[in-house]
């Protein structure tokens, strides 16, 4: 006998989809920005040629929830019957007393849907054995189309391989990067009669093709209301097919005329830097607040929670250690001996096999080292990066004012290997550091067939690169050298001894025209 009604299940199931009775999907559930991966997870979802279901996987708080919320409205507006959206979160305590299977059961006995039918399955890790399940289901359900999230990616990515070979798309959502966070801070909510007529006296030929693709008034309201924002104001400056590869080609001046176009965002970096990339941190002010909530919400719940369920983890104040020790470290190469010596009576496998978990529940990066020619070396010390500066910050409860500038350095680096990170995921290729034989490093490097990408941050008042520095003897045509700088006037491009371009960008600069170029899709 079940310890839970169906009747109950039901009911919960009505509170969650209140869609079916208000055919929408409340404000407060969507966002006014709509970020690169919802695009992707939407054009991968709703792909008629090729049925895959889809996963997206990412930390706490990152907004996979809300790109689901944002689907379900596309859906909606589609004209799909509201009573053929199911959405169910798994970790509901009411909710994890059943399997899938007869949860399902309950909704088609109770609902009675028909046709197509779209399920969206939050934190399914939390399912016992939703990996056999998905593969019977899709085989005998062709009219079921299946999104699911989950924080603690490896059960996720071992079961879509061991069962759902073909039938899943994996998608990672990442923080937000530096542009996604300034189209939030600075998103405007309503347009008035006044803006209208301001913005039609002053259309751009491109903003008026625009408004004739749209294809109703919520994309006319979008319209108008980026070209009158801070940032819309930004875009309508520079060019859609600007890609970071290209600054290469500009001259000194060009440069610094694209670098002064983006002042009005500069002062917004450094808290970037400190809050990070979590939506609901953008615009909270109380950030000793939203420190706690990282803390408890985030690190405490996937360290002594996702992972432990997930892995059969049994030292959880190991983890725990392991992974403040790497707050520490974060932009740092690491030891695996040297930590489990400085943890005691921690053998050097655990040590890695905890780290590779860190990695897996989407907390950590681990950059491994490059051979000249872009291949990864094994078993050399890799470097680590918390995924987001914020939770760095918050584990270590260090305030803006309290960071030394050693360690800014290392949260500018954290910041860039992060933004680049999601730039090589679209790109077949690595990503890494290279180290010479001198102890020279390049902090961080991309190798792919289109380009390679040399990346020295030096976040400092005034930026002094040794001429030994193993960024000066790339010759490749596809080699593409940058400095990142911390002011707008240590900005230039540079033509070597080599006759190669060197850019030195500063930090805010940079990150903001990568996520550009990402929203551009180009």
């Amino acid at each position: 006998m079940a310890i839970i009604s169906e009747e109950e299940v039901i009911r919960v199931f009505s509170e969650y989809n209140y869609w079916w009775k208000t055919k929408s999907v409340k404000k407060e559930n969507l966002k006014n920005i709509k970020r690169r991966a919802f695009y992707d997870a939407k054009n991968a979802f709703l792909n008629s040629d090729i049925r895959r279901f889809v996963l997206l996987s990412g930390t706490r708080r990152v907004g996979k929830t809300t790109i689901m919320y944002q689907i379900i409205n596309e859906l909606l507006k589609k004209g799909v019957n509201e009573k053929n959206i199911l959405y169910i979160s798994l970790d509901n305590p009411i909710l994890k007393t059943y399997e899938i299977n007869k949860l399902i059961e309950i909704y088609i006995n109770y609902v009675l849907p028909k046709g197509e039918i779209y399920l969206f399955l939050d934190e399914i890790q939390s399912s016992n054995n939703w990996d056999a399940w998905l593969k019977v289901f899709y085989d005998s359900n062709k009219n079921w189309n299946i999104l699911a999230t989950g924080s603690a990616s490896t059960k996720l990515e071992k079961g879509s391989v061991e069962s759902g070979v073909g039938r899943w798309i994996n998608l990672t959502v990442p923080t937000l990067s530096f542009y996604e966070y300034c189209e939030l801070l600075y998103e405007e909510n309503e347009i008035t009669g006044e803006d209208i007529l301001n913005i039609i006296k002053d259309l751009s030929n491109d903003v008026r093709k625009e408004l004739l693709k749209a294809k109703d008034t919520e994309e006319i309201t979008s319209i108008f209301t980026n070209y009158k924002s801070v940032i819309g104001n930004i875009k309508k400056q520079i060019p859609k097919d600007l890609k970071i590869i290209n600054l290469e080609k500009m001259s000194t001046e060009e440069l610094k005329s694209l670098i002064n176009i983006l002042e009005p965002i500069k002062e917004d970096f450094n808290r970037y830097l400190f809050i990070g990339g979590f939506p609901e941190a953008v615009k909270i002010t109380d950030d000793v607040a939203m420190q706690k909530i990282l803390r408890e919400d985030l690190v405490e719940k996937a360290i002594k929670n996702d992972i432990p369920e997930t892995f059969k983890v049994r030292n959880i104040s190991t983890l725990e250690n392991i992974f403040t020790y790497l707050c520490y470290e974060s932009g740092n190469i690491i030891s695996y001996n040297k930590i489990a010596r400085t943890l005691e009576e921690v053998s050097v496998p655990t040590v890695q096999d905890y780290i590779g978990l860190l990695e897996k529940a989407n907390l950590i990066y681990i950059s491994s080292p490059l051979n000249e020619g872009g291949v990864k070396i094994l078993k050399s010390n890799p470097k680590i990066y918390i995924v987001d500066s914020a939770i760095r910050n918050a584990v270590l409860m260090k305030q803006n004012y309290s960071l030394s500038s050693t360690e800014l350095g290392y949260v500018v680096e954290t910041a860039v290997y992060r933004h680049i990170h999601t730039y090589m995921e679209k790109i077949t290729g690595n990503i890494g550091f290279f180290r010479d034989k001198k102890g020279k490093e390049i902090d961080v490097v991309t190798n792919s067939v289109k380009e390679n990408m040399y990346i020295e941050v030096k976040y400092r008042e005034k930026t002094n690169i040794e001429k030994d520095n193993p960024i000066f003897t790339k010759t490749d045509k596809n080699d593409r050298l940058f400095v990142i700088t911390k002011n707008d006037l240590d900005s230039e491009v540079i033509e070597l001894d080599n006759k190669k371009k060197l850019v030195k960008i500063p930090a805010y600069a940079f990150l903001f025209l990568l996520g550009l170029e990402e929203e551009n899709g180009i």
